[in-house]
């Protein structure tokens, strides 16, 4: 009876959250021909959980898909730590297998979770997003342009200052750790935004996700004394 409890608790935290809606970190509205200079790596950008409360639970990654009548190569795209920890991956298939949402086509990813505190604004990023291109890449002819951000959303550099393009050269999915000086009022450089992220709002503490293994570990203690009488029988 109990084991039935602690699992129709845990289908009912776990159904909770699925339901929130997944949310793109921004919507594109154009594209740019004005492109930089090809490269085989990965480009991105970094961004801060603008909360003071919530935490940002990325659960889809996504490269632009410019035609939206899909990709001609896939991509593999990641999500590090600022210290260049990769926390999560996966890989954009070619053609229209990836679901194509605002013009960008998803795949899931273990949930990646960041924490908020996004002020003061010049404190250091908290992630960065980017994918693997080659050289002229067909996939990436032209530069995309946003609408804006969630709100939840603040893209920035390694001192805050508006955000830039991020990148890694070579092969394997290298961490982007370099990233591109913008000077003020020139946007020749462009920040990434071939690649997009989706992401839900997790309320801190997260009551559904602690109540669970603490329920859970009430009930192995409940359940020890019964254990040792059926053995001593």
């Amino acid at each position: 009876m109990k084991i039935g409890w602690v699992w129709v608790l845990s289908v009912t935290c776990l159904g909770e959250l699925a339901a929130w809606a997944d949310t793109p970190a921004f919507t594109s509205r154009a594209y740019s021909t004005n492109q930089p200079a090809s490269f085989s790596g990965t480009k991105g950008w970094a961004f801060l959980n603008y909360s003071l409360n919530n935490y940002m639970a990325v659960t889809q990654l996504g490269v632009f898909d410019s035609g939206g009548d899909g990709l001609a190569n896939s991509h593999t795209i990641g999500i590090w730590a600022a210290n260049g920890t990769l926390l999560a991956s996966t890989t954009i298939p070619a053609g229209t297998v990836a679901p194509l949402v605002d013009g960008y086509r998803y795949m899931p990813i273990t949930p990646v979770l960041i924490s908020p505190g996004a002020y003061p604004i010049a404190s250091p990023f908290k992630a960065l997003v980017a994918a693997e291109y080659a050289a002229g890449d067909a996939d990436d002819l032209v530069t995309p342009q946003i609408n804006g951000y969630d709100g939840q959303v603040f893209p920035t550099s390694y001192d805050g200052s508006p955000a830039q393009g991020f990148y890694g050269l070579g092969t394997g999915l290298p961490f982007p750790g370099q990233h591109f000086v913008q000077s003020e009022g020139n946007g020749s450089s462009p920040p990434f935004w071939e690649v997009n992220f989706q992401f839900q709002v997790v309320p801190e503490p997260s009551v559904s996700l602690l109540l669970v293994p603490g329920l859970l570990y009430l009930f192995l203690c409940n359940r020890k004394p019964s254990a040792i009488r059926r053995r001593s029988g």
